[in-house]
C-alpha cells in the first residue's frame, strides 16, 4: 500500500513539473506561441460542452476500433501460423518487413490514392501499422512455449486443436497483452494523424480546423484529450487482462 501511494506520489510531482515549466513557458512566450493553461482549460471546456464534441469523438474511435480489430486479427492469425510453420514465416518474413519499415505518411499518401479523402485511409494506416507488432510478439511467443509443456500435451496424446487451446495460447497470453498495449498507443496517434492528412472529421478535422484558425489552445486541448484516450483504453486493457490473470499485469 505505502509503495503504491509512493509511485502515485512520483507520478503527481511529475505531473506538477510538467505543468509548472508549461506555465512557466508561457510567460516568455505569447499565446500564440504557448498558450498559458487557464485558456487551455477554457478552450477544452469549451469543446466539451459543443453539441459535435461527443460525435467528433466517436468518429475517431470508431475509424480506431476498426483499424485495430482488422489489425489485430491478421497479425493474431499471421502470428500463430508463423510460429507453428517456420518454413511458413520465412515465406512471409518479407512482408512483415515491409510492413513494418515503410513510414505511416507513405501508407497515408497510397491510401489517398485507393479509397480517397474520406476514413479509410486512417482505418488502413492503423491496420497497416499494427500487424508487423502482433505477428512478430505472438510468433515469438509460440516458439517460447515451454518443450516440456508440449512433450506432457504429446504423451497425452493432445490432438494439434487440443493443444493450441490448452497449451500455446495460454502461454502466449502475456505476448498478445503486450503487443496490444503497444498498438493501441500508437493507434491513437496513427488515426488522428490519417484525419489530419486526409479528412475534416473527427478528432484530427478538428485539429486541422484549429490549425487553419491559428488556435493553439484548441489543438494543446485536442491533444489533451488524446492523451486521456489513450490512457483509458490502455488502462481498461490492464483491468481486463488482470481480470483474466494474465501474468503481464
Amino acid at each position: 500500500m505505502r509503495a503504491e501511494a509512493g509511485l502515485w506520489l512520483r507520478r503527481t510531482l511529475g505531473v506538477g513539473l510538467l505543468l509548472g515549466l508549461w506555465q512557466l513557458a508561457a510567460l516568455f512566450f505569447p499565446p500564440l506561441v504557448v498558450p498559458p493553461i487557464p485558456q487551455v482549460a477554457a478552450t477544452l471546456a469549451e469543446l466539451i460542452r459543443e453539441p459535435d464534441f461527443w460525435p467528433t469523438v466517436g468518429t475517431t474511435l470508431l475509424r480506431l476500433v476498426t483499424g485495430l480489430g482488422i489489425g489485430i486479427a491478421a497479425g493474431a492469425v499471421l502470428g500463430l501460423l508463423f510460429g507453428l510453420y517456420p518454413k511458413l514465416e520465412d515465406v512471409g518474413t518479407p512482408l512483415i518487413h515491409v510492413l513494418q519499415s515503410v513510414p505511416p505518411v507513405c501508407w497515408v499518401v497510397l491510401a489517398l490514392v485507393w479509397f480517397g479523402f474520406n476514413g479509410r485511409p486512417c482505418i488502413f494506416i492503423v491496420a497497416t501499422a499494427t500487424v508487423p507488432t502482433v505477428v512478430i510478439n505472438l510468433s515469438h511467443g509460440v516458439r517460447g512455449v515451454d518443450r516440456q509443456l508440449l512433450e506432457m500435451a504429446r504423451l497425452y496424446r493432445f490432438s494439434r486443436w487440443k493443444t493450441l487451446r490448452h497449451v500455446t495460447l495460454p502461454s502466449i497470453r502475456p505476448y498478445f497483452n503486450s503487443a496490444m498495449e503497444i498498438v493501441i498507443g500508437g493507434g491513437w496517434k496513427l488515426a488522428v494523424m490519417g484525419e489530419v492528412l486526409t479528412t475534416n472529421s473527427g478528432i484530427g478535422g478538428a485539429i486541422t480546423s484549429a490549425r487553419l484558425n491559428v488556435q493553439p489552445d484548441a489543438i494543446i486541448a485536442w491533444s489533451f484529450l488524446l492523451v486521456v484516450g489513450c490512457f483509458l483504453t490502455q488502462k481498461l486493457l490492464r483491468l481486463i487482462c488482470c481480470r483474466k490473470g494474465a501474468p503481464v499485469c
